[in-house]
C-alpha cells in the first residue's frame, strides 16, 4: 500500500467516523427535542386539565354554598330558587365542557356522580316550596350527606389524574353531616 492510498484510506475512516459521530449526535439531539416536545406538551395539557379541573370546583362549592343556603332557611324566595337554579346549571354546564375534554373514565364517573347529586338537592330545594316541606329534613340531610360524598369522590379523582397519591378522606367523624 502505497503513502497516497494510506492517507486516502485514513482520510474515508475519519470522514466515515466524522459522519458516523455526526448521525448519532444528530439522533441524539432529535431524541432529546422530541422528549422536550413531548415534557411540553404534557405540562400544556396538564395546565389545561388543572384549569378546567379548577373551574368545576369553583362550580362545585359555589353550589354547594347557594344551596346550603337554601337548606337552612324556613321560608325559600324566588330569587333564593333562582340562584340555586343557576348555580346548577352553571355546573352542569361546566361538567359537560369537561366531558368534551376529558378521556379518563373515573373523573367522569365521579363528575357525572356529583352532577346528578347536584340535580338531586337542587330539585329538593326549589320543589320545597310548592310541597311545604321543612327548611332541614332527614332527607335533604341524606342528600347533603350524598353530595359530599360525591365532592370528595371528583376531588380524588382530580388529584389522582393530575398528581396520583394517596386519595383525601372525610374529615367529619363518620355518621355525622355537615352543613354545606
Amino acid at each position: 500500500m502505497t503513502e497516497t492510498q494510506a492517507a486516502l484510506y485514513a482520510a474515508a475512516v475519519g470522514a466515515l467516523s466524522a459522519l458516523v459521530v455526526g448521525c448519532i449526535a444528530g439522533w441524539a439531539a432529535l431524541r432529546q427535542t422530541a422528549k422536550t416536545a413531548e415534557a411540553q406538551r404534557k405540562q400544556a395539557d396538564w395546565q389545561l386539565r388543572s384549569e378546567d379541573y379548577a373551574n368545576f370546583v369553583r362550580a362545585m362549592f359555589r353550589f354547594r354554598a347557594s344551596v346550603g343556603h337554601a337548606a337552612k332557611t324556613s321560608q325559600l324566595t324566588a330569587d333564593l330558587a333562582n340562584e340555586v337554579r343557576a348555580q346548577y346549571a352553571d355546573l352542569a354546564n361546566v361538567a359537560a365542557t369537561l366531558s368534551m375534554r376529558i378521556a379518563a373514565d373515573p373523573v367522569m364517573d365521579a363528575m357525572i356522580g356529583l352532577v346528578n347529586c347536584a340535580y338531586a338537592l337542587h330539585s329538593r330545594v326549589t320543589d320545597r316550596r310548592q310541597l311545604y316541606l321543612p327548611s332541614r329534613d332527614a332527607a335533604m340531610d341524606r342528600l347533603l350527606e350524598q353530595f359530599e360524598d360525591a365532592e370528595l369522590a371528583v376531588r380524588n379523582a382530580f388529584r389522582d389524574d393530575l398528581w396520583g397519591g394517596k386519595p383525601l378522606r372525610h374529615s367529619r367523624p363518620a355518621g355525622t353531616s355537615t352543613d354545606l
